[in-house]
């Protein structure tokens, strides 16, 4: 099946409470971009922009076009591409998980809404974060894991310019129980819905399956689905070159903001545009490595994190207790298996 969208092209202005809204609220580095992908080009679903951030607290150090403080409520909706009152409108800003006031905003703002959580095994998604940040030069190409490791560790002010940046609070963030919590409290076991980053891996009509019978929307849709791979984790020939992309298309969404037609053509042709550019410029790259201090500190520091996970949630977690058995494991895959 082409993946394809219809009848979500024009703004709509009506109540939030006459509205279902789905958000993919975390975590970050798990493969949130590619289901986020999936359920947005569904007939039932009316995607926003994948982040938009609007529910962030004022002083989350991410930006955003529209916040909750600054623009009110009320301008929610307009973020979205309308379609038939049922369906449900979808958004994706994955640091809801971490930003403190976050959950309660959202809890009395809409009144019809559903949460999606991914997990990832944190040592995973730590080497993932190292890569990412390197890659954006948010720190230097040739710092070290190890090092990368230890300025949160140690809460280093050697780049105070940057210690906003989501990158240097990866280490703490993959304690996911202490975040969800209040999630869980808030909305009720029935409006939360959580998935692991492996489990999509291992299989992505698998992985979709149940949240589209969560949501009561037509799982046969994704029969024939291609389970393109969006945002994947890999490192560049050159940083400027991926630089230069990632700002001409954040461009071209900012001026096709106001033009629904052209911004689903967009949405369309993107993933030939990434695989274009993937060709001429994204290599696998070599897989970092790190000391064996590190290793243990990551033991010691993430040891608990699965069984209150499991203890919170009641589902296993699928990860390994001992998190370094991941380490230098990266799974880049042109494709998501279907099943």
């Amino acid at each position: 099946m082409e993946n394809g969208h219809s009848g979500c092209q024009m703004k709509n202005d009506a109540n939030l409470s006459a509205h279902r809204f789905l958000i993919i609220a975390g975590t970050s580095k798990a493969g949130t971009t590619s289901v986020f992908s999936y359920l947005a080009s569904h007939p039932q679903i009316c995607p926003a922009e994948k982040e938009t951030r609007f529910f962030l607290d004022a002083d989350y150090p991410l930006s955003s076009k529209k916040r909750y403080q600054k623009n009110g409520p009320e301008t929610y909706l307009s973020l979205f591409d309308a379609g038939p009152l049922e369906n449900w409108r979808l958004e994706a800003t994955p640091d809801y998980l971490y930003s403190a006031n976050t959950p309660y905003l959202i809890r009395q703002t809409l009144a019809n809404v559903r949460l999606v959580f991914i997990l990832r095994e944190p040592t995973s998604r730590l080497l993932s974060w190292y890569r990412f940040a390197r890659k954006r030069s948010v720190i230097p190409y040739d710092m070290t894991f190890d090092d990368y490791v230890r300025i949160q560790r140690d809460n280093s002010t050697s780049f105070p310019r940057e210690r906003g940046h989501p990158a240097f609070h990866a280490l703490e963030q993959g304690r996911y129980s202490l975040y969800l919590r209040p999630y869980l409290e808030l909305f009720g076991e029935s409006s939360v819905h959580i998935s692991f980053y492996e489990d999509l891996q291992r299989g992505a009509l698998a992985f979709i399956v149940p949240i589209c019978r969560w949501l009561q929307i037509d799982e046969a849709y994704f029969r024939d689905f291609r389970f393109a791979v969006i945002n994947k984790g890999s490192d560049v020939h050159s940083r400027y070159l991926h630089k230069a992309y990632v700002a001409s298309t954040r461009r071209a969404r900012d001026l096709l903001q106001y033009a629904p037609k052209l911004r689903l053509l967009l949405r369309q042709i993107r993933p030939r545009v990434d695989a274009i550019y993937e060709k001429m410029n994204v290599t696998k790259g070599k897989e970092p490595t790190m000391s064996a201090a590190t290793k243990e500190f990551l033991l010691s520091y993430y040891r608990d994190e699965s069984t209150r996970l499991r203890e919170m949630l009641g589902v296993k977690v699928p990860w390994l207790s001992n998190p370094c058995a991941l380490t230098g494991v990266e799974i880049n895959l042109s494709e998501h298996r279907a099943g």
